[in-house]
Protein backbone atom coordinates (compact mmCIF):
# COMPACT_ATOMS: atom_id res chain seq x y z
CA UNK A 1 0.00 0.00 0.00
CA UNK A 2 1.01 3.57 -0.52
CA UNK A 3 -0.39 5.58 1.97
CA UNK A 4 1.80 8.41 1.69
CA UNK A 5 0.29 9.36 -1.74
CA UNK A 6 -3.72 9.71 -0.72
CA UNK A 7 -4.77 12.61 1.28
CA UNK A 8 -5.79 10.74 4.79
CA UNK A 9 -9.14 12.74 4.60
CA UNK A 10 -9.43 11.40 1.27
CA UNK A 11 -9.30 7.78 2.23
CA UNK A 12 -11.72 8.45 5.25
CA UNK A 13 -14.24 9.76 2.77
CA UNK A 14 -14.16 7.46 0.64
CA UNK A 15 -14.23 4.56 3.40
CA UNK A 16 -17.33 6.28 4.88
CA UNK A 17 -19.31 6.71 1.17
CA UNK A 18 -18.70 2.94 0.68
CA UNK A 19 -20.15 1.97 4.22
CA UNK A 20 -23.14 4.28 3.39
CA UNK A 21 -23.81 3.22 0.22
CA UNK A 22 -23.69 -0.68 0.99
CA UNK A 23 -25.71 0.01 4.18
CA UNK A 24 -28.51 2.05 2.74
CA UNK A 25 -29.49 1.01 -0.78
CA UNK A 26 -30.07 3.53 -3.31
CA UNK A 27 -30.17 6.07 -0.20
CA UNK A 28 -26.43 5.72 0.52
CA UNK A 29 -25.44 6.88 -3.35
CA UNK A 30 -27.26 10.53 -2.59
CA UNK A 31 -25.69 10.85 0.77
CA UNK A 32 -22.51 9.46 -0.35
CA UNK A 33 -22.69 12.53 -3.10
CA UNK A 34 -23.89 15.06 -0.93
CA UNK A 35 -20.65 14.53 1.58
CA UNK A 36 -18.26 14.09 -1.62
CA UNK A 37 -19.47 17.16 -3.57
CA UNK A 38 -19.17 19.25 -0.10
CA UNK A 39 -15.61 18.16 0.58
CA UNK A 40 -15.17 19.55 -3.25
CA UNK A 41 -16.38 22.22 -3.37
CA UNK A 42 -15.26 23.50 -0.03
CA UNK A 43 -11.66 25.64 0.40
CA UNK A 44 -9.38 27.23 -2.02
CA UNK A 45 -8.34 23.82 -3.21
CA UNK A 46 -11.55 23.65 -5.33
CA UNK A 47 -10.21 23.74 -8.68
CA UNK A 48 -7.47 20.88 -8.25
CA UNK A 49 -9.82 18.97 -6.79
CA UNK A 50 -12.45 18.79 -9.28
CA UNK A 51 -9.11 18.34 -11.69
CA UNK A 52 -8.42 15.24 -9.61
CA UNK A 53 -11.54 13.30 -9.93
CA UNK A 54 -11.12 13.71 -13.83
CA UNK A 55 -13.01 17.01 -14.65
CA UNK A 56 -10.68 17.70 -17.39
CA UNK A 57 -11.47 18.67 -21.18
CA UNK A 58 -10.97 15.81 -23.88
CA UNK A 59 -9.12 16.93 -27.08
CA UNK A 60 -12.54 17.10 -29.31
CA UNK A 61 -15.83 16.89 -27.58
CA UNK A 62 -17.17 15.64 -31.13
CA UNK A 63 -14.93 12.50 -31.26
CA UNK A 64 -15.36 12.20 -27.30
CA UNK A 65 -19.73 12.56 -27.63
CA UNK A 66 -19.66 9.89 -30.55
CA UNK A 67 -17.37 7.70 -29.02
CA UNK A 68 -18.80 7.10 -26.33
CA UNK A 69 -22.31 6.93 -27.79
CA UNK A 70 -21.01 4.11 -29.85
CA UNK A 71 -20.14 2.65 -26.55
CA UNK A 72 -23.22 2.91 -24.89
CA UNK A 73 -25.35 1.39 -27.73
CA UNK A 74 -22.77 -1.45 -28.07
CA UNK A 75 -22.99 -1.97 -23.75
CA UNK A 76 -26.27 -1.69 -23.52
CA UNK A 77 -27.76 -3.34 -26.51
CA UNK A 78 -25.54 -6.22 -25.83
CA UNK A 79 -26.44 -6.83 -21.84
CA UNK A 80 -30.04 -6.65 -23.20
CA UNK A 81 -29.95 -9.26 -26.06
CA UNK A 82 -27.33 -11.47 -24.29
CA UNK A 83 -25.64 -11.17 -20.87
CA UNK A 84 -28.66 -9.73 -18.82
CA UNK A 85 -30.63 -13.02 -20.04
CA UNK A 86 -27.65 -15.14 -18.93
CA UNK A 87 -27.40 -13.42 -15.73
CA UNK A 88 -31.32 -14.41 -15.09
CA UNK A 89 -30.83 -18.23 -16.26
CA UNK A 90 -28.32 -18.31 -14.10
CA UNK A 91 -29.92 -16.67 -11.12
CA UNK A 92 -33.06 -18.34 -11.78
CA UNK A 93 -34.79 -14.56 -11.31
CA UNK A 94 -35.71 -11.52 -13.57
CA UNK A 95 -34.43 -7.91 -13.56
CA UNK A 96 -36.91 -5.95 -11.69
CA UNK A 97 -37.54 -2.89 -13.64
CA UNK A 98 -40.80 -2.38 -12.49
CA UNK A 99 -39.85 0.65 -11.18
CA UNK A 100 -39.54 2.14 -14.83
CA UNK A 101 -43.31 0.81 -15.74
CA UNK A 102 -44.69 4.12 -15.77
CA UNK A 103 -43.01 5.28 -19.10
CA UNK A 104 -43.64 2.38 -20.92
CA UNK A 105 -45.75 4.16 -23.61
CA UNK A 106 -45.55 7.11 -21.61
CA UNK A 107 -44.24 10.29 -23.40
CA UNK A 108 -44.02 12.83 -20.60
CA UNK A 109 -42.65 10.20 -18.12
CA UNK A 110 -39.96 8.96 -20.19
CA UNK A 111 -38.62 12.73 -20.69
CA UNK A 112 -38.33 12.98 -16.77
CA UNK A 113 -37.26 9.68 -16.69
CA UNK A 114 -34.31 10.88 -19.32
CA UNK A 115 -33.31 13.92 -16.88
CA UNK A 116 -32.84 11.38 -14.03
CA UNK A 117 -31.04 9.33 -15.69
CA UNK A 118 -28.36 12.06 -17.10
CA UNK A 119 -28.54 13.70 -13.62
CA UNK A 120 -28.27 10.76 -11.65
CA UNK A 121 -26.76 8.57 -13.75
CA UNK A 122 -24.48 10.67 -15.66
CA UNK A 123 -23.28 12.86 -13.33
CA UNK A 124 -24.09 12.23 -9.95
CA UNK A 125 -22.72 8.32 -9.67
CA UNK A 126 -20.06 8.85 -12.37
CA UNK A 127 -18.59 11.47 -9.80
CA UNK A 128 -19.18 9.38 -6.61
CA UNK A 129 -17.66 6.32 -8.54
CA UNK A 130 -15.44 6.90 -11.01
CA UNK A 131 -14.28 9.96 -10.25
CA UNK A 132 -13.85 10.19 -6.45
CA UNK A 133 -13.64 6.45 -5.33
CA UNK A 134 -11.66 5.04 -8.34
CA UNK A 135 -8.84 7.88 -8.11
CA UNK A 136 -8.82 7.60 -3.91
CA UNK A 137 -8.70 4.12 -3.88
CA UNK A 138 -6.37 3.15 -6.59
CA UNK A 139 -3.50 5.13 -4.88
CA UNK A 140 -3.61 2.90 -1.67
CA UNK A 141 -0.88 0.98 -4.09
CA UNK A 142 2.29 1.01 -5.52
CA UNK A 143 1.46 -0.78 -8.22
CA UNK A 144 -0.70 0.88 -10.94
CA UNK A 145 -2.41 -1.85 -12.41
CA UNK A 146 -3.30 -3.97 -9.22
CA UNK A 147 -4.60 -0.41 -7.61
CA UNK A 148 -7.08 -0.05 -11.08
CA UNK A 149 -8.22 -3.26 -10.94
CA UNK A 150 -8.83 -3.20 -7.29
CA UNK A 151 -10.59 0.46 -7.54
CA UNK A 152 -12.62 -1.24 -10.47
CA UNK A 153 -13.87 -4.31 -9.02
CA UNK A 154 -14.76 -3.21 -5.31
CA UNK A 155 -16.62 0.04 -6.66
CA UNK A 156 -18.62 -1.98 -9.43
CA UNK A 157 -19.45 -4.31 -6.70
CA UNK A 158 -20.76 -1.55 -4.71
CA UNK A 159 -21.88 0.17 -7.16
CA UNK A 160 -24.24 -3.11 -8.40
CA UNK A 161 -25.60 -3.81 -4.34
CA UNK A 162 -26.94 -0.39 -4.49
CA UNK A 163 -28.97 -1.49 -7.25
CA UNK A 164 -30.71 -4.01 -4.95
CA UNK A 165 -33.65 -2.86 -5.69
CA UNK A 166 -33.53 -4.49 -9.21
CA UNK A 167 -33.32 -7.97 -7.38
CA UNK A 168 -30.09 -10.11 -7.44
CA UNK A 169 -30.05 -10.46 -11.15
CA UNK A 170 -29.95 -6.57 -11.51
CA UNK A 171 -27.63 -6.05 -8.67
CA UNK A 172 -24.85 -8.34 -10.79
CA UNK A 173 -25.97 -6.42 -14.22
CA UNK A 174 -25.27 -2.99 -13.19
CA UNK A 175 -22.15 -4.22 -11.31
CA UNK A 176 -20.34 -5.63 -14.64
CA UNK A 177 -21.82 -2.65 -16.27
CA UNK A 178 -20.48 -0.36 -13.66
CA UNK A 179 -16.83 -2.11 -14.34
CA UNK A 180 -17.20 -1.49 -18.01
CA UNK A 181 -17.97 2.09 -16.88
CA UNK A 182 -14.61 2.05 -14.64
CA UNK A 183 -12.15 0.63 -17.59
CA UNK A 184 -13.51 3.43 -19.43
CA UNK A 185 -12.45 6.09 -17.35
CA UNK A 186 -9.13 4.56 -16.40
CA UNK A 187 -8.80 3.60 -20.44
CA UNK A 188 -9.37 7.36 -21.42
CA UNK A 189 -6.73 8.84 -18.70
CA UNK A 190 -8.88 9.12 -15.88
CA UNK A 191 -10.95 11.83 -18.16
CA UNK A 192 -14.10 11.62 -16.33
CA UNK A 193 -16.27 13.11 -19.31
CA UNK A 194 -15.76 9.63 -21.15
CA UNK A 195 -17.56 7.71 -18.19
CA UNK A 196 -20.35 10.63 -17.49
CA UNK A 197 -21.24 10.50 -21.10
CA UNK A 198 -20.88 6.73 -21.76
CA UNK A 199 -23.30 6.28 -18.68
CA UNK A 200 -26.01 8.70 -19.56
CA UNK A 201 -26.33 7.40 -22.96
CA UNK A 202 -26.73 3.70 -21.94
CA UNK A 203 -29.64 5.21 -19.79
CA UNK A 204 -30.76 6.81 -22.69
CA UNK A 205 -30.77 3.66 -24.77
CA UNK A 206 -32.08 1.39 -21.99
CA UNK A 207 -35.16 4.02 -20.78
CA UNK A 208 -36.08 3.99 -24.34
CA UNK A 209 -35.69 0.24 -24.84
CA UNK A 210 -38.34 0.29 -21.90
CA UNK A 211 -40.39 3.21 -23.35
CA UNK A 212 -40.61 1.41 -26.52
CA UNK A 213 -41.13 -1.88 -24.77
CA UNK A 214 -38.36 -3.14 -26.94
CA UNK A 215 -36.78 -4.60 -23.65
CA UNK A 216 -38.61 -7.56 -22.80
CA UNK A 217 -38.14 -8.18 -26.98
CA UNK A 218 -34.39 -8.08 -26.73
CA UNK A 219 -34.01 -10.64 -23.56
CA UNK A 220 -35.67 -13.41 -25.38
CA UNK A 221 -34.25 -13.18 -29.00
CA UNK A 222 -31.72 -15.51 -27.78
CA UNK A 223 -31.93 -17.08 -24.67
CA UNK A 224 -36.30 -17.02 -24.17
CA UNK A 225 -37.33 -17.31 -20.31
Amino acid sequence: MNINKINILDLLIALICLVVIVALPPLGVMISFVIVILYLLVGKDRKQKLKSIGFTRPKSWLKTIFICLLLAIVIETSFQVFFNPIIEKLTTSKIDLSAYDNIRGNFPNYLIMLMVGWVVGGFIEEILFRGFLITRLLRLFTNTNTGNWFAIVLTSTVFGFSHLYQGWSGVISTGLIAALFGIIFIKNNKILWYSILTHGFVNVVGLTLIYLNLDKYLSSLILPW
